[in-house]
């Protein structure tokens, strides 16, 4: 019998096995994506984040491959400005917040497993979740007091366990393309508000950037026109792919049922705006270790302290796609999170 089985790979469930392990706990992890996972995202990891990667000995290792973010500037329509500097606005020794290729990442946490966490990924599961029973596709089953979801918004684990969800979609597409970085450009985000959208450059790792329009409508013509009037130093080419994503707030009617709980986008999926997605994931597993270890009834103390403080992220994202609307989560996280890996 295990203690805990992890079902997904992405980087909030790797940290909450390295946790679990740490505290003695015999942990398993298994996802159905066969390695190597495709490149070419590099989510941010918050100042928060970046303070338990380094007290896990892990910073430098990701820092190495990582492109950091010290400021968020934008612009709106009326002349006004709004900065999110990180440098002065978070304590401790991190002043920034910093992208990382997802493989790379997703590496150095299963390494950080290695010898103690038996890790699986090319391997469809079902799973009983009243029973804690994962079953392999091979045929083995293995046993587990509590289990863990952490497949993405739309979560096949979340499906399985019998746990109903709300899923609401943003009204605008998300209009993108991967470009070249632009030689001396800041480690900063620009957001130019247009009576259109939003148009935004990131600087990312692997010296990319990536330029984006919450557009009105999907036409790759007017993102274009879009970019070169508000930024007409980003230049894109004929050969630069445009994609359009659609975006979705994810909200289960309960964030665990019976051993089965969620974390990461699974418990709760938000737009890519502000990048938040996995720092939010990586405060989920500060509190979750700390409830399954500690508490009698960890998937209820979990979802008590995380939802309140992510469906408010939630709504004002619904409300407005800012970055002043969502500073304060983007330069602290949640401090009860913290204060849950310190007394774990």
């Amino acid at each position: 019998m295990m203690d805990c089985g992890v079902v997904g790979m992405d980087p909030a469930g790797l940290v909450l096995a390295i946790l679990l392990a740490r505290s003695g706990w015999n942990v398993t992890v298994v996802d159905r994506v066969p390695d190597p996972r495709p490149a070419g995202i590099s989510p941010f990891l918050s100042p928060q984040s970046l303070e338990l990667l380094d007290d896990l000995g892990l910073f430098d290792e990701v820092a190495e491959a990582g492109r950091p973010v010290r400021e968020v500037v934008e612009h709106f329509p009326d002349g006004r400005s709004h900065v999110v500097d990180y440098g002065r606005h978070t304590a401790g020794r991190f002043g920034y917040t910093l992208s990382v290729p997802l493989p790379t990442l997703t590496g150095i946490l299963r390494n950080a497993l290695a010898g103690r966490v038996s890790v699986s990924s090319g391997v469809p599961v079902e799973l009983d979740a009243a029973e804690g029973v994962v079953t392999l596709d091979s045929g083995e089953t293995v046993g587990c007091r509590f289990l863990v979801g952490c497949d993405g918004k739309f979560s096949k684990f979340r499906r399985m366990s019998g746990i109903e969800v709300e899923v609401v979609a943003f009204d605008r597409p998300l209009m993108m393309t991967h470009v070249p970085a632009i030689p001396g450009w800041p480690d900063r985000i620009t957001v130019h508000h247009t009576d259109r959208g939003p148009v935004t450059a990131i600087p990312l790792a692997e010296s990319r950037m990536i330029v984006q329009w919450i557009a009105d409508r999907e036409d790759e013509r007017e993102f274009r026109s879009q970019v070169a009037s508000a930024m007409p130093e980003v230049s894109l080419t004929e050969g630069d792919r445009v994609m359009a994503v659609r975006h979705h707030v994810v909200r289960p009617k309960s964030w665990s049922r019976g051993r089965a709980g969620l974390l990461g986008d699974a418990a709760h999926g938000v737009h890519s705006f502000g990048g938040q997605g996995l720092s939010l994931g990586v405060q989920d597993a500060m509190v979750l270790a700390y409830a399954l270890v500690r508490t009698r009834r960890p998937f209820a103390y979990y979802e008590q302290l995380r939802r309140p403080f992510v469906e408010r992220f939630q709504d004002r994202q619904m409300a407005s796609l800012t970055y002043a609307g969502i500073s304060d989560a983007m330069l602290h996280g949640q401090p009860e999170a913290w204060a849950c890996y310190q007394r774990l």
